[in-house]
């Protein structure tokens, strides 16, 4: 499957832009895991290359003989060393080897967990799990509920074909035996009077299950290719599930700020950041809200940032600072490079007619003023012209 824009802003109409980061992350997943393959099949086929120069040059040293009898002894000092030179370095090839190959048994693994990743905030939206929490097996027993296996029938499926596919099962063996418990080395043979030549990834046993060995080459092939339709399959399916939009309510993804500074007055300054309603009073509005912030420009540029606010006000529609609610942070703001839905609980007001006030007081100890930015609309007032151009500068 083409990951590209498509993709990007279908998920951004969607509602769950949030997607996109862990759509890119399991594509460069699979690029490592197949560097990783490809490294290895490179590095087997210079060892070869290495063994056969060997033998080419032994046999013409025998063959350079006079007479019918000829002898030659076999040292081990010219014997091929096998190694690779990294960065002006030599490393052993067959370090290599072991070390490439358990980079791409995990890179492979980790495909499936970054999926789930993927399924977590695409279709549990509100109700996605913390990201800490996600993995395979977490998301398969999460789909097999019997209320998340009604909504996602088609991802239900998915997960338990994947759960019960051989290939799958030996990465999740492979890795978790090499992580966890003990080595799976390799076996590369090369045979000296005759052109036949091996190379295996030794059997196993682990948790009751005997894993026979393995050809490389043909293995880490099938592996390359099952990954990649695995996420194929799996990207079909959910664009079957989240067009439902079954669990996305009460988002936002664009906040708005009214602002003033005024010399002439300088005690009546303030900056409030503030979302708009049509309800009437605080009952009606939801228990918790979820930012993110996000901007989708006219060249179709999608920026995203984690929501820095920490107090977002309520305003009923129209011209007046009418505020009839607040929503304060319940969790700390995230500086990462990980997009989430930061989560914001409706704060009993016992006085709405208090809560500007409120905010005014709480902003002149940070007493921050908003620049233009992508994800924030700003109204300012100010006496002071230089001030008014300030605020117009990209942050």
């Amino acid at each position: 499957m083409l990951i590209d824009k498509t993709i990007e802003h279908s998920l951004y109409d969607n509602g769950i832009y949030d997607a996109w980061q862990f759509v890119v992350n399991t594509k460069a997943t699979l690029s490592t895991a197949q560097y990783c393959k490809d490294a290895i099949l490179r590095l087997l086929a210079s060892m070869q290359s290495e063994h056969d120069a060997w033998k080419e040059k032994l046999w013409n040293e025998l063959m350079a003989q006079g007479g019918n009898e000829k002898q030659i002894a076999i040292r081990t000092d010219p014997l091929p060393d096998f190694n690779t030179s990294i960065v002006g370095k030599k490393v052993s090839t067959n370090f290599l080897l072991g070390k490439l190959t358990k980079d791409f048994f995990q890179y492979s693994r980790n495909v499936f967990d970054s999926i789930s990743q993927i399924a977590n905030v695409a279709l549990l939206g509100s109700k996605a799990k913390n990201p800490d929490s996600v993995d395979f097996p977490a998301m398969l027993r999460v789909f097999n509920q019997a209320t998340y296996s009604q909504d996602f029938p088609n991802m239900v499926t998915w997960y338990k074909d994947i759960a019960n596919n051989p290939t799958f099962k030996y990465i999740d063996a492979f890795n978790n035996r090499t992580k966890h418990t003990y080595d799976v080395y390799l076996k590369v043979s090369m045979d000296l009077f005759d052109d036949c030549y091996s190379a295996n990834i030794n059997s196993f046993f682990r948790k009751g299950t005997q894993n026979n060995k393995k050809n490389i080459n043909d293995y880490l092939n099938k592996i390359q290719s099952f990954t990649q339709m695995s996420f194929d399959s799996f990207m079909d399916e959910l664009s079957k599930e989240y067009p439902k939009k079954l669990y996305l309510n009460n988002r936002y993804n664009k906040l708005k700020v009214w602002q003033q500074k005024m010399d002439s007055d300088p005690g009546s300054d303030f900056a409030v950041v503030y979302i708009e309603t049509l309800a009437d009073d605080m009952p009606a509005l939801p228990k918790q809200i979820h930012v993110l912030l996000l901007n989708r420009c006219g060249d179709g540029t999608i920026y995203c940032n984690n929501c820095p606010v920490d107090t977002i006000l309520v305003k009923k529609g129209g011209n007046n600072l009418n505020f009839i609610c607040r929503y304060r942070a319940a969790e700390p703001y995230a500086n990462d490079t990980l997009w989430r839905y930061r989560k914001y609980n409706k704060d009993e007001v016992s006085d709405t007619r208090l809560l500007f006030t409120q905010m005014q007081q709480e902003w002149t100890i940070t007493s921050i003023f908003y620049k233009n930015n992508p994800y924030i609309t700003i109204k300012t007032v100010s006496d002071n012209s230089d001030f008014l151009k300030r605020v117009q500068l990209p942050f």
